[in-house]
């Protein structure tokens, strides 16, 4: 991945982050999808798999690391859940990073959680050996073109720390040249269910935001890479093979609709169906 790469990634999550592309959503923000899995992963609709994780820690981290922090939603909550006693988050976007520090800042975070524009291999490169006892990869992981170097990375800051864990909540379906016509078959018979009204594309198209040159670079490799220098502690499936391409060809204030919910919710089903297919998963870890 050339400079250039990350210098256009990070311009598009400068402006993706603060103002999102209208009538837009990510499938996990229609709120009837997100509960069930809640449900399914944390055992309460309303709590998130990452509360689990956290309220479970053997003990509190030193210092955490979120690689790829966005606007920092991650980083405040491991720190407001006393899971560690600082906070590092970094990240290529300029933007999100004043809006995270600001949101640190209001609530009364700052001298606890940090941020940093940086990319990962930089970062991790320069950080010493059992430096970090929680390192999180949320949605960031597969960005990231070197995932030998990053991951390597990882190992090298968790190990002989306490307790030492990787947590990595991604996106690990078809790397963005792998998609095919067979992974959208389903999502396109659902999809011609839906009056036109209620569309916001033509067709179903692969879920890949093309103005970001990071997007899905090596999805499909993560679950080999980790468990090569991992040993995995849990993994938890969660769909999103059919419902991802789905809910973003359709019009974003309209998916409650009652002409569009049953089938968001025949979606969820056959994904649960044939769970082992699923394009995101959650992944416990300490290193080998």
């Amino acid at each position: 991945m050339t400079h250039s790469d990350i210098e256009e990634s990070a311009a598009y999550w400068d402006q993706h982050n603060l103002a999102p592309t209208d009538d837009i959503r990510y499938w996990l923000a229609v709120p009837e999808l997100r509960q069930d899995i809640n449900q399914r992963l944390s055992g309460d609709p309303a709590v998130l798999f990452i509360a689990r994780f956290l309220d479970g820690l053997p003990c509190p981290a030193e210092r955490a690391l979120s690689i790829g922090c966005g606007t920092g939603d991650l980083e405040r909550g491991v720190a407001n859940l006393q899971a560690a006693r600082e906070v590092h988050g970094v990240d290529v976007s300029t933007a999100s990073l004043d809006e995270a520090r600001r949101l640190a800042d209001e609530s009364g975070l700052s001298e606890r959680v940090q941020y940093f524009l940086e990319n990962a291999s930089t970062w991790l490169g320069r950080q010493p050996s059992a430096s970090y006892g929680l390192v999180f990869f949320h949605g960031s992981l597969h960005h990231i073109e070197d995932l030998e170097g990053v991951l390597d990375g990882a190992a090298r800051v968790l190990n002989g720390s306490e307790p030492g864990l990787l947590y990595v909540d991604e996106y690990i379906g078809p790397s963005r040249g792998e998609w095919s016509d067979q992974n959208l078959i389903t999502a396109r018979e659902l999809f011609a269910q839906i009056p036109e009204r209620f569309r916001r594309t033509p067709e179903v198209w692969p879920p890949i935001a093309m103005e970001d040159p990071t997007e899905m670079i090596r999805s499909s490799e993560i679950p080999t890479m980790l468990e090569e220098r991992f040993e995995i502690i849990d993994r938890q499936l969660y769909g999103g093979q059919i419902l991802s391409p789905l809910v973003s060809a359709l019009r974003g204030s309209t998916l409650e609709h009652p002409a569009v919910a049953p089938i968001l919710r025949e979606a969820l089903e056959l994904e649960q169906r044939d769970i082992e297919s699923s394009h995101y998963g959650i992944f416990t870890a300490r290193p080998r």
